[in-house]
């Protein structure tokens, strides 16, 4: 971990390079929501750069080419004895063969990259030469195979394949370790992000690109890959992302197909296996507009993911528009490809915390929690889980100047504030309670009458009091409490406009206000 510490500085100041504004804030935020989880949600206003974030970092830190010694790459052909084996499909577990590019008249064969190894290893072990009969090479590694004797019977197939491995050269190739999907309104299953088996050829599992990049991202377990799924809410998200919500949560597989050969046994139709389970490099990042065209997130979607929100000032727009730059996200490049692989093995958990940050996090997650618990929105043992995560991962990425209440304040509005939404009787009291606790200042991490002292304020303001309304306003019209002034301002601030939204309208949720 301590290889990143230095990641935001860089990826920032290339950024800039590129005519990309990045504030350094946001850039912390965003790094360390996605070393905490794998799935991200950039909401706000259209035309605001979140799709541009997104992108930035993936070509930045993708490498621009990758070394390898794989011989199967899709469209390869592989010389044998006789004839020449036309490689049609591969991904991490096995590689589909033709015997001719005509696909009316080929015979496609599926056979395990393990197996392949096998043979590979055998040949190597015994120092044979590329004339030994296939028979015999087949005989020797049936002695030791994990595998059937039936499926070794494609000696050809396996011979031309060892020895293509063996002879393989390590060579530098363009590797795509991002994708930019733009979600359709007509979405209504997983087909479009899963693909599915033609129901006319069950040999034939018709691929899309979100799931070329699984199976990319399964080959280079080393490197991070990203999905970035454009307007995600232009359609219904449960009805197409389901399935992979449940993977990450449960880390469980996700089924595919059922396909078999005409032995019976599972089959891999163009290269894919019968399911998937999503690997640890892959990283989700959706972006989300609101206006009449798009569906509302539901707390179930936006408790699994870190919620930023994009805004603009007046002061940024009028820079923007005083020193335009034209943003060339191709100079990003491989720029922060020296930080893939640690960024790709970090377990999710940052650094540890120092024993009063640690109480501090405790306290602070406790008081919030009873005051949501008022109106039933308290959260849940994996939201507190990656709120402590997060606060890690901003601390190993910040300096030792670092304040573990800015961490903080980033995660009442990234996790806790998302999930509110609905009228105003269900919401006022309770934006003005969390208000008071977000304006309060604190003295010490570990001193309870503070905190009771919080939580009799938090009581007073979901009461309505009058003298707590966080729109209060001064006999010169400024507020009462600024946000400015906040112990946790960017919390406040959110809250504020989510309270003047809620009184104007009589509804309002976070991605509307």
């Amino acid at each position: 971990m301590p290889v990143l510490r230095s990641i935001v500085e860089h990826y920032q100041r290339d950024c800039m390079d590129a005519g990309f504004h990045l504030d350094s804030e946001l850039a912390r935020r965003f790094t360390a929501s996605l070393l905490t989880k794998r799935f991200m949600i950039l909401t706000g206003l259209s035309g605001s750069g979140k799709t541009k974030l997104a992108q930035a970092f993936a070509r930045w830190i993708s490498p621009s080419q990758i070394h390898r010694a794989d011989p199967f790459e899709p469209g390869e052909s592989i010389p044998s004895d006789r004839i020449k084996y036309y490689v049609k499909a591969a991904d991490r577990l096995s590689v589909e063969f033709w015997n001719t590019p005509d696909e009316a008249n080929a015979i496609k064969v599926v056979l395990p990259r393990e197996l392949i190894q096998e043979w590979a290893n055998y040949i190597t072990a015994n120092a044979l030469p590329d004339n030994t009969p296939a028979r015999q090479i087949r005989e020797g590694v049936a002695g030791t195979t994990k595998f059937s004797a039936q499926l070794n019977s494609f000696e050809t197939h396996f011979k031309a394949a060892a020895f293509a491995l063996l002879n393989a050269k390590t060579i530098a190739s363009s590797h795509r370790c991002y994708e930019v999907v733009a979600v359709g309104a007509d979405w209504t299953s997983n087909e479009q992000i899963l693909g599915y088996l033609d129901g006319l050829d069950k040999s034939r599992y018709v691929r899309t690109r979100v799931l070329d990049l699984i199976l990319r991202a399964q080959r280079e377990p080393l490197l991070p890959h990203f999905l970035i799924l454009d307007e995600m809410n232009l359609s219904h998200v449960e009805r197409y992302f389901a399935d992979l919500l449940s993977s990450i949560e449960s880390g469980e597989p996700v089924h595919l197909h059922s396909a078999q050969d005409e032995n019976g046994q599972p089959a891999s139709p163009s290269g894919v296996p019968g399911e998937i389970k999503l690997p640890s490099n892959l990283f989700i990042i959706g972006t989300v507009n609101v206006d009449e065209t798009t569906y509302a997130f539901s707390p179930k979607v936006l408790d699994r993911a870190n919620v930023i929100e994009f805004r603009v000032a007046e002061a940024e727009m009028q820079g923007f528009v005083t020193h335009f730059k034209a943003t060339n996200l191709a100079a990003l490049n491989g720029k922060g490809a020296a930080y893939a692989e640690e960024f790709t093995k970090s377990d999710g958990n940052g650094v540890d915390l120092a024993p009063n940050e640690a109480t501090y996090l405790e306290s602070e997650l406790l008081l919030f929690f009873g005051v949501l618990k008022e109106r039933h929105n308290e959260f849940g043992y994996r939201t507190a889980k990656e709120i402590g995560a997060f606060v890690k991962n901003y601390k190993n990425l910040s300096d030792s100047s670092w304040e573990i209440r800015l961490a903080f304040d980033a995660q009442v509005n990234q996790k806790l504030l998302p999930k509110l939404h609905g009228s105003r009787a269900k919401l006022e009291p309770m934006l003005c309670a969390l208000a008071a606790i977000c304006f309060e200042k604190r003295e010490s991490a570990d001193n309870p009458a503070q905190y009771r002292l919080l939580r009799d304020l938090a009581a007073r303001a979901i009461k309505m009091d009058n003298d707590l309304d966080p729109l209060r306003t001064r006999p010169d019209g400024t507020f009462a409490f600024p946000s400015t002034d906040a112990f946790y301002p960017s919390s406040h601030e959110k809250i504020v406009r989510m309270l003047e939204m809620v009184r104007y309208n009589g509804f309002t949720s976070f991605a509307e206000a």
